[in-house]
């Protein structure tokens, strides 16, 4: 009896949304500003796990296979394999490029241009992108995941990145979670934005 009230206790918590942020499809619609005090630093998360896959705040740099816009924002925030030492993501890209973003979001449709100007159009009915890129072919694809927009960057070659878009409920903050795995290695970090006044 004891174990069947316990598994419901659990089962109903876990049916419950994330404290403060948004359940079901909500819109990632604004201009979100960087908060650097809430936010990883993905150089120093690479510095500090460098080494073999640890799960949690660690992690590895992992090889990397994309291309695109540099190393610190990629097209709409993600690192990118410019530059990158062995196939070593590269983070040291200009810091601008994670300062702002700027999103439009008429689901399915969800334009990203970072704070460099760059700009990434997705789908977030699952429909998978490719992207030629110098280095090969990337496949991309966005789609719904409670209450969460879920980013998955493949590329031909190098470390997949996936990246998880959050809004509260009350619209004042964004946090993106970007994890990269590859070649035995991990990095998760996060970034927390504010909306712009």
């Amino acid at each position: 009896m004891r174990i069947f009230a316990a598994a419901t206790i659990a089962a109903t918590l876990l049916s419950l949304p994330h404290a403060g942020l948004a359940s079901g499809r909500g819109d990632l619609s604004g201009t979100w500003k960087l908060d650097r005090e809430r936010s990883d630093d993905p150089a120093q998360k690479l510095r500090e796990g460098g080494g073999p896959s640890r799960r949690g705040s660690g992690g590895g740099g992992g090889s990397r296979g994309r291309r695109g816009g540099g190393s610190f924002g990629g097209h709409h925030g993600r690192p990118t394999d410019e530059g990158g030492e062995n196939g070593r993501a590269d983070f040291s890209e200009d810091p601008r490029a994670f300062d702002l973003l700027s999103i439009v979001h008429h689901d399915p449709a969800l334009k990203i241009t970072d704070g460099l100007g760059r700009e990434h159009v997705l789908y977030t009915d699952g429909r998978k992108i490719e992207e030629e890129r110098s280095a090969g072919t990337m496949k991309i694809r966005a789609k719904w995941k409670d209450g969460r927009v879920v980013v998955a960057t493949t590329p031909e070659h190098g470390a997949k990145i996936t990246e998880t878009y959050a809004v509260t409920a009350d619209g004042s903050s964004l946090t993106v979670t970007t994890r990269v795995e590859g070649g035995g290695r991990e990095l998760e970090f996060r970034r927390v934005y504010d909306a712009a006044k």
